[in-house]
Formats: C-alpha cells, structure tokens, sequence
C-alpha cells in the first residue's frame, strides 16, 4: 500500500536460510484512540534503521560486536557523494538506482537526481549488547513463532566488552548510551526497567529520544547544531493550529534556552539544517499542510525570542540567536553530460533542467550540542518519532570524557568537533577557521554572509557551479520576531509550492494530522 517493498523483501528470502518477520507497529489500544485499525497500522512505521554484525578479533578466536545505525535506509537511491552530483550518475550507478521522488518526469535519461543527505555512525563496544538486546526484545514481542532462530551468544566465543584498537585511538574513549522510541506493544521490556518507564492506555512507553535532546538543550552552554529531516513541534505554542498533535517540546525547549540565555546577556547559537521542503511536489496537500506546521513552529519561537529581546531592550536580531538553513545544489552546462536527453516541456523536470539546480533532501536525524556530545539516529524532529508510542526509532548519545566543553573553555577538539567541521566543510564549501567556535560573531557572520550569497546564486536565472551548498532558509525574520517572505520566493524555485504552506483542508479528524506529524 505504501510502496515500501515489504513483500518483495519478504518473497525474495523465501525457502532460503534468512529469517524475515514482515510486521506491522501494533497499537493494542488503537480502537480507544478513535482511529481504524486499518490507518494505524499502516502509517505508522518501524522506523528503526540498524545493521548488527560480528567481526574477528585479532590474536583472539573469539568474535564481537559491529553496529551501523542512524539516518540510512536499506532502500534504492541513497548512495551519495560529498559532490551532491545531479546530472552525471556514473558514481550512483545509473539506471539501477536512480531515485528521484521530488521533481515529477525526471529519469535516469533526463536528470535531475535527487541529492540526498544522511548520516549514519558505526559503534563497538558494550553499547552493542543495548542495540542486540533491542533487536531481540522486537523480534520475541512481533515474532514469536520465529524465536527460536535466534542465535545465543556465550562468553566463550564472544567478547562482549572488545572496542576495537581504531575506535580506542579515536581521540580517546566514549561514553556511549542508547535512546528508543517504542511501547510494550512492539517490544519486551525487562522488568527491571518498566516501573522507570511512562504509560498510556495500559502500554509502556519508552519515550527516551524525546528526553535526551530534553535534557541536552538544557545543558547546552554555547551552541547546539541541528540536521533533521522534519522540524515542527510545541504546537500549543502556535498562534493557531494548537489542536495538531505535534506537542512535544523540543522546539519550545530551543526557544527558551536561547530566551534564557538573553535575560543573563549570553550569546548563544542554534544552527538548524532542514530539507528545504518535504520530499515530493511541495504543493501537494500534504506538503503544504506539514510546510503550513513547520512554519507556525518557526513562528513561534522567532516571537518568543523577539519579545525577550524587547523586554531587555537588546538591538540584537533574533537570527543571532536561531537561524534555519536548507542545502541545494546547483551545477553549470559543463557538468551535464551529452547523452541525457530533454524531459517532457513544462515538467517539473524541464524547469531543474533548465536552471540546473536542486534541492539536496535532508534525511539526518542529529543534533551536536557544544561540539562535545552528540545524538544521531532515526528519529525525525516531529511527535509521530518522539511520543514514543508511534513510529518505533532509536538513536545513539555520545561523547568524550577527555573533550568536554566544560573542561576546555567551551572549544573541545575531540572527534565530535572534527566531525561537525567536516559537515560543515561539505556544506559551506571547505574549512574557514571562524567555523571553530559557533557561538563566536565572527562565525554567526560569515556563516550568513556565505549563506545570503549562495542563495542569490541559486536563484540567479544564470545556472553556475557552487562548492557552497546552504542556503539561508528562505523566510524574512524582523525584529520583533515576526516572518514575512523573502522577496521572490513565496514559492520554492522551480515548483508552485507555497513556502509558508497552506493550513488543513481535510475535516476528517485526526487521520491527516496522524500521518503527517
């Protein structure tokens, strides 16, 4: 129903050793919550996205753990290169996994492809008896009859506690924790662990990726650095729209931070990396409703932080506290090769040939808090990944015991901080050294001044190659904190979609608003 490819997964195992558990996320209690049985269990996801392997241990016998986990789905079209390349798809395999879900009549003979952007970590250690004992707590809750194919490890041939010799020389060891998304109805919890955990209409809940960047937004002392695929939350905040069940209040969390920053006069930065709109045609319904959300949320927290700097009597704008940025790619004629041939006139895909740009989608689920911890996972910054009792997802906190802010002046130089350089390298054309310290005015500049220019260049009718790829998100924040439109993009380049998106047409209760936050 949804184009996920579940049965031809489920089909092309079939009479081979691989065990596949083909589920649906179960909701016992769906029918008290007023929506069919037939709409819970199909927009609602197992949104999880982990890979567990074994590997050798040198001048040992025994084996141990390998984990891949964040953002990634195991699904065609997420190959990708640091080059974002639209037109010559000789590096992402052509014909064969060609993607593009965003600019209708595109193909593998036409271009544009769809740029992606992800991010996925790979651990060792004790943190991957968490993740095995996730997977396992799934598969005896929705898999039952297929429990006794689980494979039990001993002392004996594993080493449960080996950190491989590359990771220990990574700029020191790491604390490692695990987060979920996920009710008693999807998984088993110990029962250790369930008078620790929250409940709704009878089930457990564990809710512990919304509490995580709770917490961490609160701790946060100079920066936090966002990249998510969705960004809209707190809706009992907005000026309108405050039915919509997106409550949780992680943008409510960001606003005040900044707000209590600004009553003890300290700086404070929050970067925010977001697609620049939904995956699809942006004027879609759907599109417009969530584009309609994320917009109230903006709206929200640019108004709280106004009205504080009001009240202090600051001249400070509110964008030199919180500031949103969407990557798209733009090329020149050279980079198109001489095979493709011209789409359909007056396609989507005639008019990103034409300009030879395209929106690069965000598909990361992470957030860097002062460069010395790290969150990274499934879990998308709307209420269908963070209530815990919808999509089941689960996330990875870390850091640096040696590289805290805390402990170096507030600038750590531990690998979280050489990682959040090199994002922002590939997204800001190379290295500048004000790109060290977030929280310092000489970064906030440069990083809107390069932003601002690339934003004339991709909406320049003159199509022209950019090692800068962010562009400022297109919205005009004044001071008092309310928004208007940047001149010349009520719509999104190239489509007819509505950058402020277009409040709920439906009068179906709940079903929309379920599906699309």
């Amino acid at each position: 129903m949804l184009d996920t490819h579940d049965e031809a997964t489920t089909e092309y195992f079939a009479d081979t050793a691989v065990q596949v558990a083909n589920v649906h996320v179960d909701q016992s209690n769906k029918r008290k919550m007023q929506v069919s049985e037939t709409v819970m269990s199909a927009i609602y996801t197992h949104h999880q996205k982990f890979v567990l392997v074994d590997g050798s241990i040198e001048d040992s016998n025994k084996r141990h753990l390998i984990a891949f986990l964040g953002g990634i789905d195991l699904t065609n079209g997420r190959f990708e290169t640091p080059e974002y390349k639209l037109f010559d798809f000789a590096e992402t395999h052509g014909e064969v996994d060609f993607y593009q879900n965003c600019t209708p009549g595109a193909t593998h003979e036409t271009g544009p492809r769809e740029p992606w952007h992800d991010i996925h970590c790979r651990v060792t250690g004790p943190v991957t008896v968490d993740i095995l004992d996730n997977f396992e707590s799934r598969w005896k809750k929705q898999a039952e009859d297929k429990e006794g194919c689980l494979y039990h490890m001993n002392d004996e041939e594993f080493d449960l506690e080996y950190i491989c010799t590359e990771d220990q020389q990574n700029q020191g060891p790491w604390d490692m924790q695990l987060y979920r998304s996920i009710t008693s109805d999807n998984c088993e919890f110990e029962r250790s662990r369930v008078k620790r955990l929250s409940s709704k209409l009878g089930n457990r809940v564990d809710n512990s990726i919304m509490r995580a960047y709770v917490h961490l937004i609160r701790q946060a002392q100079n920066f936090i650095y966002i990249e998510n695929q969705y960004f809209l939350g707190s809706a009992y905040s907005w000026s309108q729209g405050s039915e919509v069940p997106a409550k949780h209040t992680i943008p409510n969390e960001i606003a005040h931070k900044i707000v209590s920053c600004i009553r003890k006069g300290l700086r404070f930065r929050a970067y925010i990396v977001i697609p620049l709109y939904p995956e699809g045609d942006p004027s879609t319904t759907v599109s417009q409703e969530i584009l309609y959300w994320q917009h109230l949320t903006m709206k929200s927290m640019y108004q709280t932080i106004g009205n504080a700097l009001q009240e202090v009597g600051s001249e400070a704008h509110p964008t030199d506290y919180l500031l949103f940025f969407s990557p798209g790619k733009s090329e020149s004629p050279d980079q198109v090769p001489g095979h493709l041939i011209k789409p359909t006139v007056g396609t989507p895909a005639e008019k990103a040939c034409n300009s030879l740009r395209h929106p690069i989608y965000v598909h990361s689920k992470m957030m860097i808090v002062d460069d010395d911890f790290i969150i990274l996972g499934s879990a998308n910054i709307n209420h269908r990944s963070l209530s815990g009792t919808r999509d089941t997802e689960i996330a990875i906190g870390a850091s640096q015991p040696e590289h805290q802010a805390a402990d170096h002046g507030g600038q750590p130089r531990g690998a979280i901080h050489t990682f959040r350089l090199a994002l922002w390298s590939n997204h800001l054309g190379g290295y500048r050294p004000e790109f060290l310290d977030p929280a310092s005015e000489e970064c906030l500049e440069t990083v809107k001044e390069m932003t601002r220019n690339y934003q004339e260049h991709y909406y320049s009718a003159t199509p022209g190659f950019s090692l800068v790829h962010l562009l400022p998100y297109p919205i005009d924040v004044h001071q008092d904190g309310t928004l208007t439109n940047t001149p010349g993009w009520e719509t999104f380049p190239d489509t007819e979609g509505s950058v402020f998106g277009e409040g709920p047409k439906t009068i179906i209760p709940n079903s929309v608003n379920y599906m699309t936050t």
